[in-house]
C-alpha cells in the first residue's frame, strides 16, 4: 500500500467530496448536517473504488492485503465504520442495523479471505455470498439501514462494489478484470456493442409499447454529466461487478461451450429488473430486454479480454440514452 495507491485514493476521495456536494446541495431536502454526513460516509469509499481501477495502485493495495494478516479486520473495520457515521452525524444511530451490516461484511471478506488458495471457479460459497450481498440491495431491504437524509442507494452500491472488489479480485484472486483505464479497444468494442443493443432493444420495445421516444425541448448541461457520473458509479459499476465479473467470469470456468455462461448470466440480470414494472406484462418485457442488454454487456466484457471497463461504459451510455430519449 504505497505512494501510488494513496495518492490517487486521495485525489479521488476530493472528487467524490465534489461530486456528492453538488448533487446533495442541489437536493432542497438535504440539510447542511446530512451533506457534511454523506461526504464523511461516502467519498472514501469512492475514493478507494476508483483508486483500486489503476492496475498499478491495485497491485500495491493488493500486496498489502496479502502480507498482513489483519488486513481483513482493518477493512471491514473501516467500511462498517463508514457506515455507522451517518447514524452518529444525525443523532440517528442504530446499534442493531449497524451489528448486522458489520457481521456480513467481516463474514463475506473473512471467507474469502479463507478461500484464496482455491483456483476460483464460482463455487457454492461464492455463490451464497452473491446472493447474500447483492439481492438484499437489489430488493432494497438495505435502504431502511442508514439513517434518512442519507442516499442509501449510492452508499450501498458503492460500498458493495469496494466490497466486491477487495473480496474477490484481491483475496479471492478471481480475475475479474477490474481495470478503470480504457484501451483504444475497448472504446472501440464499446460503440459496436452500444448499436447491436440499441438495434435487439429499441425496436421490440417501441412495438410493444414499452417504449416510447421523449424528445425533451433542452438540455441541462451539468446535470446530465453529473447523471452520467451517478450512472457509472452506481448503477453500471456494481451491476457489471457482479453479473459480468464475478457470475459471468466464475461460470466460464465452469462450462467449456462459453454460451452456456452468458445465457445464464444474462437471464439473472434480466430478472433482477422484475420489481421495475407493475403489471405481468410490462414485467415480462423489462426482462427480456434487459436480458439482451446482458447479452450486449456480456459480449462487451468477453471481446475485450474480461476488461471490465468496457461493459461499465457501454452500460452506462444504454442507461443514459435510456432516460435521455426513451421513457417506460
Amino acid at each position: 500500500m504505497k505512494n501510488r495507491f494513496v495518492i490517487l485514493w486521495v485525489i479521488w476521495t476530493l472528487v467524490g467530496v465534489g461530486l456528492i456536494y453538488g448533487i446533495s446541495a442541489s437536493d432542497s431536502k438535504s440539510t447542511t448536517m446530512s451533506i457534511i454526513a454523506n461526504i464523511l460516509s461516502l467519498s472514501p469509499l469512492i475514493g478507494l473504488m476508483l483508486a483500486l481501477g489503476s492496475v498499478k495502485a491495485f497491485s500495491r493495495f493488493n500486496d498489502w492485503l496479502h502480507s498482513d494478516p489483519n488486513s481483513h479486520y482493518y477493512v471491514a473495520g473501516a467500511i462498517s465504520v463508514l457506515f455507522m457515521l451517518p447514524g452518529i452525524l444525525l443523532f440517528k444511530f442504530d446499534p442493531y442495523f449497524s451489528v448486522i451490516f458489520a457481521a456480513i461484511v467481516f463474514a463475506a471478506l473473512g471467507v474469502l479471505k479463507q478461500a484464496k488458495e482455491q483456483v476460483f471457479i464460482l463455487s457454492w460459497t461464492d455463490l451464497l455470498l452473491w446472493m447474500v450481498l447483492w439481492i438484499p440491495f437489489d430488493l432494497r431491504w438495505y435502504m431502511g439501514m442508514l439513517p434518512a437524509g442519507s442516499d442509501s442507494y449510492a452508499w450501498f452500491s458503492v460500498a458493495l462494489s469496494v466490497i466486491a472488489i477487495i473480496g474477490w479480485n484481491g483475496y479471492r484472486g478471481a480475475g475479474i478484470g477490474y481495470n478503470l483505464v480504457p484501451k483504444l479497444k475497448d472504446l472501440r468494442i464499446v460503440v459496436l456493442s452500444m448499436i447491436l443493443i440499441m438495434a435487439f432493444v429499441v425496436p421490440p420495445g417501441l412495438l410493444t409499447g414499452f417504449l416510447t421516444f421523449s424528445m425533451p425541448q433542452s438540455y441541462n448541461i451539468p446535470k446530465l454529466i453529473f447523471q452520467f457520473i451517478g450512472l457509472f458509479l452506481t448503477v453500471a459499476l456494481p451491476e457489471e461487478l457482479f453479473f459480468r465479473g464475478i457470475l459471468l467470469g466464475g461460470l466460464e470456468k465452469m462450462f467449456s461451450k462459453k454460451w452456456i455462461p452468458l445465457v445464464i448470466s444474462s437471464l439473472a440480470f434480466g430478472l433482477m429488473h422484475w420489481n421495475n414494472a407493475n403489471t405481468l406484462s410490462t414485467q415480462i418485457t423489462y426482462i427480456s430486454l434487459a436480458a439482451i442488454a446482458g447479452m450486449g454487456y456480456g459480449w462487451a466484457y468477453r471481446k475485450s479480454g474480461n476488461n471490465i471497463i468496457a461493459a461499465i461504459l457501454v452500460h452506462t451510455l444504454v442507461d443514459w440514452t435510456w432516460r435521455l430519449f426513451l421513457t417506460t
